[in-house]
């Protein structure tokens, strides 16, 4: 997928574009303009009835408009309705920019998406499993990337971070100007001070015998903590679940992962446009790397080519794809959708790359939302298909539609 920009694009208008298109914000209570709901509101009961109470289910989007065609694309307006005092927890939305940080990682010591990560355990902490895959497999960086954006895999979410560090990770977003994302967690259930240490491992090359050795690292919990700031608005919910009881009072989101609405935005517009940014806001990735990438983001479980993920009962096509294609409209069968999702506690949150080759329109959606009825928080009783899949398909939907 090559991005041509037009010579007489001026560099003026460049910057204007990337300094005013991601940093504007609203507040809930202001009403989503009059434009941008022409063709959108009075056409479906859902949708309607989210967009009435945005503040209950906390919901927020961006939407980056991509005008042109195939050969000579430009970013069109930006609708932004992000509210950053709404924490959402993002879940796997996290793993995309830890897919990029590691093909960065990649092309900065020399390997491919072939070579081999191979893990040492160097301490005993939750869940070990991609320590032991690691041994008994010859697990390639181009599977663990494929199948951790195609079916959310934590096993390979858990290997990437330790491959890359909580110290490497929060250096390079911020680096990045991602300065509000904090990833300083995997999924392997570990307590915050085992979550700040990496086992070692070696990196070896197929074709080769080049190999990479990192030992394992450690950082101080003073300096994880001097990253955040307690804030009592991420205490959520009347009641939550405790060690499998249902207790009162809320469940705090403090000092845990953290990736707003503005940062998944601009991930995933520097992952498809990068030129439109500067230099040391782009991924640093080489081109072959970012097609596998994006690929994956555009691909379905069986696509994966492993029998399981042909059983379309477990694995249906439009497992992880909510926007556009959530419910299941053959109407919208030819749409494509680039883009990862994240769903825990009841929020859901994507971000996607929509393309109607039909008709030609194009847009970059960011979108978040909550759907918990009951104001329980981890007790796993959400409204996941009841309103937040046919909700974000239909405003996709309707989006395209306008």
């Amino acid at each position: 997928m090559q991005l041509k920009i037009k010579h007489i694009q001026t560099i003026l208008f460049l910057w204007m574009i990337a300094t005013n298109s991601f940093c504007q914000t609203r507040n809930s209570e202001e009403p989503i303009e009059p434009d941008f709901l022409q063709g959108i509101y009075g056409k479906d009961t859902l949708v309607d009835h989210v967009l009435d109470n945005r503040e209950k289910y906390r919901f927020q989007f961006m939407l980056t408009e991509i005008v042109g065609t195939d050969s000579t694309l430009y970013l069109g307006k930006t609708h932004d309705f992000s509210v950053p005092q709404w924490y959402f927890y993002p879940a796997s939305m996290v793993k995309l920019p830890t897919a990029l940080l590691s093909l960065e990682k990649l092309n900065e010591i020399g390997f491919s998406t072939q070579a081999i990560l191979k893990f040492n355990q160097d301490f005993e902490c939750g869940n070990m499993r991609f320590i032991d895959e690691s041994r008994r497999s010859n697990l390639t960086f181009e599977k663990m990337i494929r199948e951790l954006i195609i079916v959310s895999n934590n096993t390979y979410y858990n290997s990437l971070y330790h491959f890359l560090t909580p110290q490497r990770i929060n250096k390079e977003l911020l680096q990045k100007e991602l300065s509000q994302t904090k990833i300083y967690k995997d999924f392997s259930g570990c307590e915050i001070p085992l979550n700040l240490r990496t086992h070692s491992f070696t990196v070896e090359e197929q074709k080769s015998e080049k190999t990479f050795k990192q030992e394992e690292s450690h950082l101080e919990l003073i300096e994880f903590a001097q990253n955040y700031r307690y804030d009592p608005t991420k205490l959520m919910g009347s009641k939550n679940e405790y060690r499998g009881d249902i207790v009162d009072g809320p469940f705090d989101f403090n000092y845990n992962l953290e990736y707003p609405l503005n940062d998944i935005h601009s991930t995933t517009m520097r992952l498809f446009f990068p030129a439109f940014f500067n230099e040391n806001q782009r991924w640093n990735i080489r081109e072959k790397d970012r097609e596998l990438l994006i690929e994956a983001m555009k691909s379905v479980p069986s696509d994966l080519g492993e029998k399981k993920y042909f059983d379309q009962r477990k694995y249906p096509d439009n497992l992880y794809k909510y926007i556009v294609h959530g419910d299941g409209n053959t109407q919208f069968d030819d749409v494509l959708t680039y883009g990862k999702i994240g769903i825990s506690y009841g929020f859901v949150t994507e971000s996607a790359y929509v393309v109607d080759p039909k008709t030609g329109k194009r847009f970059v959606l960011t979108a978040s939302m909550y759907v918990n009825s009951n104001d329980t928080v981890n007790d796993g009783k959400y409204e996941y298909e009841e309103i937040a899949r046919p909700f974000l398909a239909r405003f996709g939907q309707l989006i395209l539609e306008r």
